[in-house]
């Protein structure tokens, strides 16, 4: 008997270990597929767009990031809820959570939907980007209404993305979204020089993302037809859970990655225009996919941490805290020295002549880059172990203290001194704040059995 506490520490490291295995070679798949839509057809849309219309598109597509504070905050909880009512083999509680977040999340679809649709009808377009888009209104308005239309569908269809976490099943994720990418790259390639507009470049780009969800769900639903969604199973006690873990993950996620794109765009686009602003969406969509080799790791360890940490399988959280550590550094390192020395060479082989960026951008961009990994792998690891509000209140204060440096150093130094103010505040506060408040919290959970409660019991407790 003595030796069945480790057996069993062993069978569930193993699991844990196969399901992110599992999930990280199925998401190469998912990154060639982002390759192509990033790599290829986006060269070729600025090529026959030219940079000022492209730069109305990238005001565009940036744009579309604003809306997702409604999405972000119910996924992470309803992955939660749905794994533990299938650890517990309850399908009553797996439909009440189902359910209850499809219709929260209609909700804030419509809510989210009217809003927007009001300040579009309402405000001026040079409100929000500056006087410096003033007659670019008739061009850019019928895109951004089809953008709309396909965010609010898209933030519908996410919740099925978080369901299939909660199954487990992150790798069907990946395949589905691999063929959105691949298909919007194909539409995008061939379809630019017949239909060379800002509205078909959105609708290639983020319609076929959307025409991957809508398969996602159909084939979740198809193969797990007791969760298809009823007005009877909806819980104002879940949807009460679900809204307060949900801020908390929004604050996280949602609303720090709003502020420090679409904000520090709008200045940017306020203070030189849309071309520049062109030129800070291809360095995000560097960023994004280079972001995106850590994420493949990160998306399936989180919920394992979730489990091991209440397991009190410290030895398992450590292991993989101080693996994703080497990782991260080893790989942004070789980031930062790649992007100087490489990037100002290689970036207008891949964009075209006509992108001139210099090291003295791609040196702070690259160590922006550097402090976000990593900021970003500490916050996964400290939601693991239950620690989202702390994680957010952090992130909070230092994404509100990031926009001072960021206003002050963008009009002198342009998108070099943008990415320095980002730099120097990520460095100050959460590089080394998320750490320390990770590693005390592994020390005193290990000294004391009855830390091994989290701030937010309703993320690991037995039951609703």
């Amino acid at each position: 008997m003595a030796d069945q506490p480790q057996e069993s520490d062993s069978h569930h490291s193993n699991r844990r270990n196969r399901a992110i295995k599992s999930a990280v070679a199925t998401s190469l798949a998912s990154k060639v597929g982002t390759a192509l839509l990033q790599l290829v057809s986006i060269p070729i849309a600025f090529r026959v767009l030219e940079p000022e219309p492209f730069g109305l598109y990238a005001t565009v597509a940036l744009s579309i990031g604003t809306i997702m504070i409604f999405q972000l905050g119910i996924g992470p909880a309803l992955t939660h809820g749905i794994s533990r009512s299938r650890a517990e083999n309850n399908p009553d509680l797996e439909r009440e959570y189902f359910s209850t977040a499809w219709f929260m999340i209609l909700g804030m679809a419509a809510i989210a939907g009217l809003v927007f649709t009001t300040l579009l009808k309402t405000v001026p377009l040079t409100f929000f980007f500056g006087e410096k888009y003033h007659g670019f209104e008739e061009q850019m308005m019928p895109a951004l209404w089809i953008a709309l239309g396909i965010v609010v569908i898209d933030f519908i269809l996410s919740h099925t993305e978080r369901a299939r976490e909660g199954h487990l099943q992150v790798h069907l994720n990946n395949l589905w979204g691999a063929a959105g990418n691949v298909f919007g790259a194909l539409l995008v390639g061939f379809g630019i020089h017949v239909f060379p507009t800002i509205e078909f470049l959105i609708i290639a780009v983020f319609g076929s993302r959307v025409l991957a969800k809508i398969g996602n769900t159909i084939h979740l639903l198809l193969k797990n037809t007791h969760l298809l969604p009823h007005l009877k199973n909806f819980r104002k006690k879940t949807a009460i859970l679900l809204f307060t873990d949900g801020l908390a993950f929004t604050v996280s996620y949602a609303l720090t990655g709003i502020i420090q794109i679409n904000f520090c765009s709008l200045i940017i686009g306020r203070m030189t225009g849309p071309s520049a602003v062109g030129t800070f969406m291809i360095l995000s969509q560097i960023s994004t996919f280079m972001l995106g080799f850590i994420i493949m790791f990160t998306t399936p360890i989180w919920p394992g941490v979730v489990d091991s940490f209440t397991r009190r399988d410290f030895v398992w959280v450590r292991k993989t805290i101080h693996r994703l550590w080497m990782l991260v550094l080893s790989y942004t390192a070789a980031g930062v020295i790649g992007l100087t020395l490489l990037g100002p060479t290689l970036i207008p082989i891949w964009m075209g002549p006509e992108i001139e960026i210099t090291w003295l951008v791609l040196l702070p961009f690259s160590l922006y880059f550097l402090t976000h990994a990593w900021s970003h792998v500490n916050q996964t690891m400290l939601i693991g172990v239950g620690m989202v509000r702390s994680v957010a209140i952090f992130s909070l204060i230092e994404t509100l203290l990031l926009l001072i440096p960021v206003y002050i150093l963008t009009k002198p130094y342009a998108l070099s001194g943008m990415f320095s103010g980002m730099f120097f505040t990520m460095l100050a506060m959460t590089a080394w704040i998320f750490p320390m408040l990770l590693l005390r919290k592994l020390k005193q959970s290990e000294a004391d059995p009855s830390e091994a409660s989290v701030e937010d019991p309703s993320l690991t407790s037995p039951s609703v």
